[in-house]
């Protein structure tokens, strides 16, 4: 059975961003970095989905988030394929009615830090945000999980987002640092 991903993300300024890197380099431990493109398919959010092909550091796969982008708690499913196959995992979505969307660029430097994976993402040429995830194994730790990530973001002197704030965050990239594309 699939994970649930506790994920909380807020937008960071450049000192703040500063801030935090130093910290986690600090008293934390880097555990990945990625430079990612993703193709994030429109019209799948109608159905309570989030259904994107990502290349994260040359490596492809399909992406299935379950739930509203804007919540903390989505359950996911991801599966790698081989790199010489983006033609073909086109042509699955376009067969399957997704044939526009969203094109993504966002680096990334991961650190563990109080049992929390902490991302910070970089949109080239817009900004940064940070996004604090942990994985639950079932529905029952979800609100545990997510109020651990919120206490220890506080104490950082983050600011998480809502719901909301994060829709609103998604529609504010979507038109500034995103661009839709199309798949003919």
């Amino acid at each position: 059975m699939a994970n649930y991903e506790i994920e909380l993300r807020g937008i960071l300024t450049p000192k703040k961003r500063d801030k935090l890197e130093k910290l986690l380099i600090k008293s934390g431990k880097k555990i990945r970095s990625y430079e990612r493109t993703q193709w994030v398919l429109k019209d799948s959010w109608k159905n309570g989905l989030d259904l994107r092909i990502k290349k994260t550091n040359g490596i492809l796969e399909f992406s299935l988030k379950i739930g509203n982008p804007g919540v903390a708690n989505r359950k996911e499913i991801s599966l790698e394929l081989p790199n010489n196959k983006f033609s073909e995992a086109k042509d699955f979505m376009k067969l399957l009615g997704y044939k526009k969307g969203i094109k993504a660029i966002r680096n990334a430097n991961i650190y563990k830090y109080s049992g929390v994976e902490w991302a910070i993402i970089e949109m080239p040429g817009h900004g940064y945000y940070f996004e604090a995830e942990r994985i639950a194994k079932n529905k029952k730790e979800h609100d545990r999980i997510e109020n651990e990530i919120r206490e220890i973001a506080e104490s950082l002197g983050l600011k998480v987002l809502t719901p909301k704030e994060t829709m609103d965050y998604i529609a504010k990239l979507n038109k500034e640092a995103n661009e839709p594309f199309e798949w003919k």
